[in-house]
């Protein structure tokens, strides 16, 4: 035998010795599965309590502070000087809801304006007048001819990101992406978002509120918003999860919403393992919420497939196959043949 057959029949042996060793392997216990399986992509939770707070007024408009009002009633409660005969028993009197929510109207004095509405202001006015200062009830009309406005900060995925100055009547979420033009689109193909955040400060204090998204571009709900307050449109991108190794087609793909992908879905996929090598196990990388990185190994193969097939995959997994002792010697060990066979092939062409 020559050196060079008895080097390769030492090295076969030593590749063969090597393949009955086993690698270390993230094998779990039970509880540690548990957790395994809880871990993944973190959806922030819907909290209702705080949307139901946040939820716009239903109903007419409500007064704020800075709106102008413009009210026409009889000339004796507004016109400056009473004695003075226009030619209409009515006069117009503009007045703004000042810081403490009140207005000020001539011979009646102050008012409560904020939080009511014009009909409410109406009727406010009616009792302060009649019958104190009037024999009869005035007939008395509000309209608010100008709203305060208020800045708010639309961000992400919108045609017009930026500072949006929205009137009071149209200070909701509703409200300020209309005035950022929208959710974000590619010609006439929606790109759409994920979710929407809406971040308000309270007595020093930053808020949060999120909101899954319908469909790509309709927000869960409208909320109403405050001067200052930030609404962050995250962008949607695809869910996917990842397969790197002993795959024919290794690479990231497209987890489709709402269906599940298990773990031998998810190889095959990928084309499948390398059928030469055949490795035995798949180890499968997660993201904990606390952003600690969880592995697990599975088999796949033999007894192994049970539980490979019920192993759900979640979006951002990435799933390795690698080389065990005997997946290397066995891939090897199929070089090695082939090697042979194109000199087999060669001699003879040669020959």
């Amino acid at each position: 035998m020559s050196a060079f057959a008895q080097l390769r029949v030492a090295l076969l042996s030593l590749l063969f010795g090597l393949a009955s060793c086993g690698a270390a392997r993230h094998f779990l216990d039970e509880a540690q599965l548990q957790a395994f399986e809880a871990a993944g992509p973190v959806t922030p939770e819907l909290d209702r309590d705080a949307l139901l707070a946040a939820a716009p007024t239903v109903g007419p408009y409500r007064l704020g502070v800075g709106d102008l009002v413009e009210l026409r009633g009889p000339r004796e409660l507004f016109a400056s000087d009473a004695a003075v005969v226009g030619t209409t028993p009515f006069e117009l009197h503009l007045v703004r809801v000042d810081d403490s929510g009140s207005i000020e109207v001539p011979m009646l004095g102050t008012l409560s304006a904020r939080g009511g509405t014009v009909l409410d202001l109406e009727r406010a006015v009616q009792v302060a007048a009649h019958p104190r200062f009037l024999r009869q009830k005035p007939a008395i009309v509000a309209r608010v001819v100008e709203h305060e406005r208020a800045a708010v900060h639309v961000l992400g995925a919108v045609e017009k990101p930026g500072v949006h100055d929205l009137r009071s009547d149209h200070l909701t979420l509703y409200g300020a992406l209309a005035a950022a033009g929208g959710i974000l689109k590619s010609s006439n193909l929606v790109v759409g978002a994920r979710l929407i955040r809406v971040r308000s400060r309270e007595n020093g204090e930053v808020r949060e509120l999120a909101l899954p998204v319908k469909g790509l571009n309709v927000p869960f709900s409208d909320v109403a918003l405050r001067r200052g307050d930030v609404v962050e449109v995250e962008r949607y991108e695809p869910d996917t999860f990842t397969v790197v190794g002993l795959v024919n087609r290794p690479g990231a793909y497209a987890h489709p919403p709402e269906v599940t992908v298990n773990l031998m879905q998810a190889l095959a996929t990928a084309g499948g393992v390398d059928i030469v090598a055949a490795p035995p196990y798949a180890t499968v990388f997660r993201r904990a919420a606390d952003g600690t990185i969880l592995p697990a190994t599975f088999g796949i193969s033999g007894n192994g497939l049970t539980d490979s097939s019920a192993l759900r995959i979640k979006p951002g997994d990435v799933i390795v196959v690698e080389h065990t002792p005997a997946s290397w010697t066995r891939s090897l060990f199929a070089q090695i043949l082939r090697i042979q066979l194109g000199f087999f092939v060669d001699n003879r062409a040669n020959s």
